[in-house]
């Protein structure tokens, strides 16, 4: 193997996330429960109050679902970056 080859495979190495340990997941999950829940609460209590005001379709079981299921889509990025920009303080791998 050539040194640049090698140097290339050494630099795509470094730049690989290395996978979260349970430690860290611990770590991150208040953060992840309370985006959640800054998501979800808002969104219940629409649908509550346009369900209790007239608006019959918010009753439905499976347009709720939807709703949750969109709000999960569109909120993703919000919801999970915790996980996605998370740095672990000692990189197993670092030296």
């Amino acid at each position: 193997m050539g040194k640049k080859r090698r140097e290339e495979k050494l630099k795509r190495k470094a730049q690989q996330r290395t996978p979260l340990s349970g430690r860290d997941m611990l770590r991150i999950f208040p953060s992840l429960l309370l985006r959640a829940f800054i998501v979800v609460m808002p969104l219940t209590l629409l649908m509550t109050f346009l369900g209790a005001s007239g608006v019959t379709l918010f009753n439905n079981f499976w347009v709720q679902m939807g709703a949750y299921l969109a709000a999960y889509i569109v909120f993703n990025k919000f919801i999970f970056g915790p996980v996605r920009n998370y740095r672990p303080a000692n990189p197993p791998n670092a030296k």
